[in-house]
């Protein structure tokens, strides 16, 4: 059996991860793993293929911003990638997410109709079924057709022009073509969603993001992270990614008032800061700041070493991020949007309303006590801390348990086509 896998990008990120994933698990397992990304750093690994290149990108992304129309560029990446779609002849494409200034949508998916290639299609957002949004937060426009878009400036983004009900009727076209697909998402949140859009006539179905809990993300001793990175035994360490903090839906106005308002409590670790937003910190002098990094091993031993990691965002999915930090032995404070509820079920964390600073805060010092109670062994801890939690993950969330799943799905695919 040959999987191809295409994405944006390969192993940075959180659908980066899964795709890496998912490819190393395959070839682990025998199977002919291929994976074709768009942007991002060229990576030598086995039967990895970046086909995209910069000054394309950064010319479709221009496209996108000044005329309003995203995944119709990039034709000479997208040649490049039929190239390789023939060359490895794959007998199953795996799409992910398909946004990201890389893709010709009409190209792509021309192709792929007349060939008739079986597809299994991984929703890591929206962006699929609306007119151009990857969250349509409270927007529903997208269940009939889009046009006059309230959120025309979130990305990806159009300064002038709202061509979002031409895309949705185009996407709608190429998209549902034939009947070899089968769409997948990490959430029932979404699975749901896609039910009722113009995608509910093909199976869809919910397949729970993995993560390398056996190699990568486990938990590490505390106190000797703490000694490492120059941390105090009983400070109280708050941890969040920073990573698109200038995205609204981010949520960041609100882990940087977490930060003035537990002041004298806390420290907050932000790992993933861009210089750029460097003005959102006024007033907020216990945050710390760390640049982007590409070791999962720094990242797991910061996991590892706080009390608690904070997930604001407004509009989420499935967060790989949440699942790393569970799978390091650490409970997660998140808003009671998308997939992350689900997520936090079974004593993993607490989900509190949407933009709801106060139960927030009070959510994240419900946390840090707990997590003193877990530490100090002096009574029992509402959440599940340190090794118990992890277990679960190992148990929810493996590498191995979700490329199991997806191999059901391949197989039941190719005996429907054969």
């Amino acid at each position: 059996m040959r999987i191809l896998q295409i994405n944006s990008h390969y192993n940075q990120g959180g659908a980066a991860r899964i795709v890496a994933c998912i490819h190393g698990q395959l070839l682990k397992d025998g199977e002919e793993s291929f994976v074709a990304y768009g942007r991002g750093e060229k990576v030598q690994e086995a039967n990895v293929y970046r086909f995209g290149m910069a000054p394309e990108i950064y010319a479709s992304a221009l496209v996108s911003r000044m005329a309003g129309i995203n995944g119709w560029s990039n034709s000479g990446a997208t040649r490049r990638l039929v190239s390789y779609v023939e060359q490895v002849q794959p007998d199953i494409i795996h799409l992910h997410a398909l946004h990201g200034y890389y893709l010709n949508l009409p190209m792509l998916f021309e192709y792929i109709n007349e060939k008739k290639i079986p597809c299994v299609w991984t929703f890591h957002d929206c962006y699929a079924f609306t007119g151009k949004c990857g969250y349509f937060f409270q927007c529903s426009k997208w269940l009939e057709g889009c046009g006059n878009c309230p959120n025309i400036k979130t990305y990806p983004t159009s300064q002038w022009f709202d061509h979002t009900a031409w895309m949705w009727k185009k996407k709608k076209k190429l998209f549902t073509v034939g009947d070899k697909k089968i769409i997948v998402t990490p959430s029932d949140w979404l699975t749901g969603e896609v039910r009722k859009s113009f995608f509910g006539k093909y199976e869809c179905m919910t397949i729970r993001n993995g993560i390398n809990t056996a190699e990568i993300f486990y938990p590490r001793d505390r106190k000797v992270c703490r000694t490492k990175y120059g941390y105090g035994q009983e400070e109280k360490l708050i941890l969040g990614i920073a990573a698109g903090y200038s995205d609204i839906r981010k949520g960041a106005k609100y882990i940087i008032q977490l930060a003035k308002n537990l002041e004298d409590e806390a420290k907050i670790i932000l790992i993933g800061w861009d210089k750029k937003n460097d003005f959102m910190l006024e007033g907020a002098g216990n945050v710390i700041t760390l640049p982007n990094t590409s070791s999962t091993e720094m990242l797991a031993e910061y996991y590892s070493m706080a009390d608690v990691f904070v997930l604001p965002s407004l509009a989420e999915n499935y967060a790989t991020v949440t699942l790393e930090a569970m799978a390091c032995g650490t409970p997660v404070v998140g808003f009671q949007a998308g997939g992350i509820p689900e997520q936090l079920v079974g004593r993993k964390g607490i989900a509190v309303e949407t933009g709801n600073q106060q139960e927030f805060d009070a959510a994240v010092r419900e946390v840090l006590a707990d997590s003193q109670v877990y530490r100090q062994g002096k009574g029992k801890a509402g959440l599940l801390h340190g090794e118990e939690l992890a277990q679960v993950i190992r148990e929810e969330n493996s590498t191995e348990k979700m490329t199991k799943e997806y191999l059901d799905v391949y197989r039941r695919m190719l005996e429907g086509v054969n």
